[in-house]
């Protein structure tokens, strides 16, 4: 029978993991990294403002008929049914991985194409980290390491992928689909023109904030479980420990 021990800093850094996890994976699925302004010059511009405006007219939000959405999968749609979040927005997958391999930058900027992979990479180290947080308290160390500096070393590399699929994202801001769709010829990369930046992206931003901030509690978690109370109290025989 395992020792199950919980401490502050233990429950303090799993609640972040999971809240950095759960940030960055609403904000991949979400279509609000910018709110762009109707670019009807062309006929791919006609047909977006068109959508939005039914999408709009359909919730009855007047104030958002004039402006466009824009998430990091341009070609995303809504699901069926009743959504779990605000501008929840799913991409076709067989479309999606088309557009990653193909060599134009006019369909889909290789900026973003790289923020997908680094957001992909670094989301999948997140769930793992929170699969392993789960096991902690009656787990604690697996052959030669802590979980925990394990744990802290993949989560200090997701903070570096998601901070580079931030930078990534406005890099990819002066393409020609980002121009003429949604902010004009004045965008630029890292320039907006018509443009503002929406929020599923500074959630974006969060998540990565949260997700370094778990990766340097983990290795105060750690040192709370090896601490004297802990330890006393496990010479004594207890089986459940619960410490400051």
């Amino acid at each position: 029978m395992c020792t199950i021990m919980v401490t502050i800093r233990s429950v303090l850094w799993s609640v972040m993991t999971i809240a950095g996890t759960l940030m960055i994976l609403v904000s991949l699925f979400t279509n609000r990294w910018l709110q762009g302004k109707p670019q009807v010059g062309n006929v791919g511009g006609i047909l977006n403002y068109g959508k939005s405006v039914l999408d709009n007219l359909g919730k009855g939000d007047a104030q958002e008929l004039m402006t466009v959405p824009l998430g990091l999968f341009p070609d995303c749609v809504a699901p069926n049914g009743r959504l779990l979040f605000e501008g929840e927005c799913v991409p076709d997958w067989d479309t999606l991985m088309t557009k990653l391999f193909e060599m134009k930058d006019e369909t889909y900027p290789h900026a973003w194409k790289g923020a997908v992979l680094a957001f992909g990479i670094g989301l999948g180290l997140m769930v793992l980290t929170v699969l392993l947080s789960l096991i902690t308290p009656c787990l604690r160390s697996c052959i030669c390491c802590s979980i925990f500096t394990v744990c802290g070393s993949l989560q200090s590399f997701a903070a570096i992928l998601f901070t580079l699929g931030c930078v990534a994202y406005p890099a990819g801001w002066g393409s020609q689909l980002v121009k003429d769709k949604f902010c004009g010829q004045d965008a630029h990369p890292f320039m907006l023109g018509d443009c503002q930046i929406g929020g599923a992206y500074w959630m974006a931003v969060a998540g990565t904030i949260c997700t370094a901030l778990a990766s340097s509690l983990a290795i105060f978690a750690y040192k709370s479980t090896k601490s004297q109370k802990a330890q006393i109290r496990r010479q004594e025989g207890d089986t459940f420990i619960c410490v400051p």
